[in-house]
């Protein structure tokens, strides 16, 4: 007896039941609030678009917009090709790289001249104010552990190497210690491109000899930890999220008193750390709550006069260790600053240093610095 032939789906049903799962989902996008923030990839999601306009026709692009950021289970398919772009060796497509347990920002395309300008411009400021400077610009985690890398993946760091050696030349900047070089894990996180609080105090002991204060033990600072923080790098990379670090923070156990200026207007605390952050879209705002225009830190115990400091948020970690020696501290970021930074040196008369902190990134692309520092 023949064995009978087992029914197949006709092809027609297979088309007609995928055109319904696509439709299914652009119906739910449609249908979906829209505009809602996403904390995964820090970003808002696109906005429904508006009614058709034929004199500036961007319908289809903003469409388009619309139903990629809803699509139903938008995030899990993001993290399937990202996963796929890695375990296939085209992982360079991304903007973060995964690399032996820890994901790190693409290579900084680095330029001698910009790193050079930079300089410069410190350098006039702190003449004119009469008062020594220094500059803290760790190198990144992907190059430091690029020997873990493809050769090919490895090679592209070698753009880094210029600015690294145009630092090097330069009498006011302050290389990390051997720490960085032999246990960079330790020093960065593993989902943020930021350090951790065993890098920020590595710089703030490297600091001490050049700004003159003697450095305190680990033991001298009130030290908390929270759990669970998963960093920009990892979101930009849109890999799944599997890696997740704990935040450590330190600080004075002392009185504090912390104002937060913006172009919105001030606000004040008497703490530097806030807990609260920790468990937010932006973990990293547990250090002085985020990233401000201008931030003034005043310890009234503390041993010396006022410290001006030029940064982005990679000294967010370090500002409450260096407190313990400055009864106060001005910082600016210049990305949310509309003033020049001269304008923070004419708040303190009694300024003994100028420090600037900033990722490579930062000193290399950031227009803002060279607009300000003057």
């Amino acid at each position: 007896r023949l064995q009978e032939k087992k029914r197949k789906i006709p092809d027609s049903v297979a088309v007609i039941a995928g055109l319904a799962v696509l439709l299914a989902a652009g119906l739910w996008a449609v249908l979906s609030p829209g505009g809602t923030f996403s904390g995964w990839e820090r970003r808002y999601l696109a906005d429904r678009p508006a009614a058709p306009d034929l004199a500036h026709w961007d319908t289809d692009k903003a469409v388009e917009g619309f139903l990629t950021d809803h699509v139903p289970g938008r995030q899990a398919l993001v993290a399937v090709d990202s996963a796929a772009q890695l375990l296939t060796g085209r992982g360079s497509r991304l903007n973060a790289w995964y690399v032996a347990g820890a994901v790190v920002e693409k290579p900084v395309p680095a330029d001698e001249r910009a790193v050079a300008g930079k300089l410069r411009r410190f350098d006039s400021l702190a003449k004119k104010a009469g008062v020594p400077w220094a500059l803290v610009t760790p190198k990144t985690h992907g190059w430091l552990i690029r020997d873990r890398m493809t050769p090919l993946t490895a090679s592209q760091y070698d753009t880094e190497a210029e600015a690294y050696a145009a630092l090097a030349r330069n009498e006011h900047y302050v290389p990390m210690p051997e720490a960085f070089d032999a246990d960079p894990d330790s020093m960065y996180y593993r989902t943020d491109h930021h350090w951790t609080l065993a890098g920020a105090y590595q710089a703030y002991t490297a600091l001490g000899t050049r700004l003159g204060y003697e450095p305190l033990p680990m033991e001298a600072f009130r030290v908390t930890e929270y759990p669970g923080f998963m960093g920009t790098t990892l979101s930009r990379s849109g890999l799944p999220p599997v890696l997740s670090d704990t935040l450590v923070c330190a600080e004075p156990d002392s009185p504090v008193s912390l104002t937060m200026i913006d172009r919105d207007g001030e606000t004040q605390a008497q703490r530097l750390i806030f807990p609260e952050e920790a468990a937010s879209w932006d973990g990293y705002a547990v250090y002085l709550q985020g990233n401000h225009g201008t931030l003034i830190i005043e310890r009234p115990d503390a041993p010396e006069g006022t410290l001006i400091v030029y940064k982005d948020s990679f000294a967010n970690c370090l500002l409450p260790l260096l407190s313990a020696h400055y009864r106060r501290i001005i910082a600016v970021d210049a990305r949310y600053d509309g003033g020049l930074f001269s304008d923070a040196l004419a708040r303190a008369d009694d300024t003994k240093a100028i420090l600037c902190v900033y990722s490579l990134e930062s000193l290399v692309e950031d227009d803002e610095i060279t607009k300000k520092a003057k």
